[in-house]
């Protein structure tokens, strides 16, 4: 792979930082008007808020430079580690999860690198980095290597204990993987119930001294192992309920990876670096996180929301991956005495590559935006103990979250989608040679695919998002304001963008007028497409007019340009499948 900078050192990436993104609305959310935490540290002299900003230009500051260390680390130390790890893969033996000495000394590197907790508090240990920094970290670490990104962002869920659970559990757990002492996992999964979590049958029971007992096997999960010596917390979803009581039954436990059995690994087409587990729980020790019974409805869903951002951000890292590594190969490989960059056909894939990956960093960043703009406000009133219901009714909350609902799922869905594509369209540029392991392309290829099926299955997320968004566009609804918003911001929106608005409209209508549910679902993912098509135009020809250096204005109006023509042409094919499905 390509030993550079993966941050500085990519043109677009730091043109979208540097030019495309509100930072200001972005800092005053998370570190609070009065800068919060520095204002804390200057009366407390606790050190973990020592970094804590005090100001906008102190907090581009610690961003810029923490994003420079990352893009360092990634393009120079785990990129270049990345096909070793994967051909050496991992071992399981007498219950044990062996990995490449490769692994493990490239996790304790990146533990001295003080980046581990990006997402986690301050009060945790961690560097309490907004969803926006979150997001082109992991738009970094994926595109150097997808598994063993999944172990660093898996790693920050420990958010999760830090926002929902005791202080003692805070301390024991948190602050360990704000370090990488401890490694975490999300155990829901179970052999006969994928992503229908509301059927999960994992037993807890509570005992005397107020800890549980957990019994039941869970699928699927990565990195419940830990990795070497360092051992993981499994974020367990089990049943306090009767077995037949729903969501409302079922609640989440800290289980020390000590006190389960591996019972396997699974043989996976990729991701070969990261270890997907079957976990038995055998009467296993566990400690319950919050309340009982909130386990699906509040905890696993700050869980999921957290991963689905983080899965489009990998989406966008595989689709620059993939742009990078072809170019470089097509102007490299020389057919009929001239670089096959030259030659037309080639040069649109890369180029489509190219467009594609901005379109979707674009559409993550403004997911991770929406985020910021409630979740630190939320979080905060948590802290204060406001009572959960008062919350909900705050009104930043209320109409941010409601965006960031309708919002996760499409970015989720379109990044993995295209992403897998981008590395298709790549190993199409390699020919021959990408479909052979001599390069890196066919692993990329093999590792994007789990990206449209993990977090839930890209047509989980077209359910979740389809309902959503034909309510969100009714009349005066919230969905439709804020897509008028991003319209306003543009000075004389294309006549492709346009059309694309009206095309998305007609679907809308001939949706809302289909009676049989069945048909609705099956056409369903047709407006999907549209919807996340018309994000990326509109955030495209919106970020045209920020662009300040005349070089790279023509060059993003030019791909904006395809990308908004492809994209009327796709919706126009949208409307026909919806229009005369039969």
């Amino acid at each position: 792979m390509i030993a550079n900078n993966y941050f500085s050192d990519d043109k677009d990436l730091q043109l979208i930082y540097n030019q495309l993104i509100d930072w200001e609305s972005i800092v005053k959310e998370a570190e609070g008007e009065e800068f919060i935490d520095h204002k804390d540290y200057t009366e407390s002299k606790n050190n973990r808020y020592e970094m804590a900003p005090s100001s906008l230009e102190e907090a581009m500051e610690l961003y810029t430079s923490s994003l420079d260390a990352m893009g360092d680390f990634f393009g120079k130390d785990v990129s270049q580690k990345s096909q070793i790890m994967d051909r050496n893969e991992l071992k399981y033996e007498n219950g044990k999860v062996i990995f490449p000495k490769e692994t493990v000394e490239i996790y304790e590197k990146f533990r001295s690198t003080g980046l581990m907790g990006y997402s986690l508090p301050r009060e945790a240990g961690g560097l309490n980095f907004p969803a926006t920094v979150g997001a082109f970290y992991a738009m970094i670490m994926a595109r150097a290597d997808v598994a063993f990104c999944m172990t660093t962002t898996l790693l920050n869920l420990a958010q999760i204990v830090s926002r929902f659970g005791t202080e003692e559990q805070i301390e024991t757990y948190a602050t360990k993987a704000a370090t990488g002492e401890c490694l975490f996992a999300m155990s829901l999964t179970e052999p006969d119930f994928g992503s229908d979590l509301n059927s999960v049958r994992t037993i807890a029971v509570k005992q005397e001294d107020g800890s549980y007992r957990l019994t039941g096997t869970k699928r699927f999960i990565s990195q419940g192992c830990g990795l070497g010596d360092y051992p993981a917390l499994l974020l367990t979803l089990a049943r306090t309920g009767k077995p037949d009581g729903g969501a409302r039954g079922l609640s989440v436990f800290l289980v020390k990876s000590s006190d389960i059995s591996v019972a396997g690994i699974e043989k996976k087409m990729g991701l070969h670096g990261s270890p997907t587990c079957e976990i038995v729980y055998d009467n296993s020790y566990g400690e319950i996180l919050g309340e009982e019974g909130l386990g699906l409805t509040r905890y696993t869903a700050g869980m999921t929301n957290f991963m689905r951002l983080v899965s489009a951000s990998g989406g966008c890292g595989g689709g620059a991956a993939a742009y990078y590594e072809s170019l470089k190969y097509a102007n490299e490989r020389n057919q009929f005495g001239k670089p096959i960059y030259e030659i037309p056909a080639v040069y649109e894939m890369v180029h489509k590559i190219k467009r594609e990956t901005n379109a979707m960093r674009l559409l993550t960043l403004e997911t991770a935006r929406v985020i910021d703009m409630y979740q630190h406000h939320q979080i905060r009133l948590e802290k204060q103990g406001k009572p959960d219901r008062d919350i909900r009714k705050d009104e930043k909350v209320k109409y941010w979250s409601t965006l960031a609902s309708i919002l996760t799922p499409i970015a989720k869905y379109y990044s993995s989608e295209e992403g897998h594509k981008n590395t298709s369209i790549a190993v199409q540029v390699f020919g021959g040679a990408g479909y052979t392991e001599d390069y890196d392309i066919s692993r990329m290829f093999r590792d994007s695919r789990i990206n449209t099926i993990y977090e839930g299955t890209s047509q989980i997320h077209v359910r979740i998002a389809t309902g959503a968004i034909l309510a969100g566009m009714a009349g005066d609804g919230n969905f439709r304001k804020y897509l008028n918003s991003l319209k306003a911001e543009i000075g004389s929106p294309s006549t492709f963008l346009l059309e694309q608005e009206r095309v998305l409209e007609e679907s809308i209508r001939v949706m809302r007028n289909i009676q049989e549910e069945v048909k609705k679902e099956t056409v369903a993912e047709n407006l999907m497409i549209q919807m996340a098509r018309y994000l990326c135009s509109l955030l495209y020809e919106k970020s045209i007019s920020k662009i300040n250096d005349s070089d790279s204005k023509e060059i993003w109006q030019k791909d904006c340009r395809a990308y908004v023509i492809d994209s009327a042409a796709t919706a126009q094919s949208c409307l026909y499948r919806i229009q005369y499905f039969d």
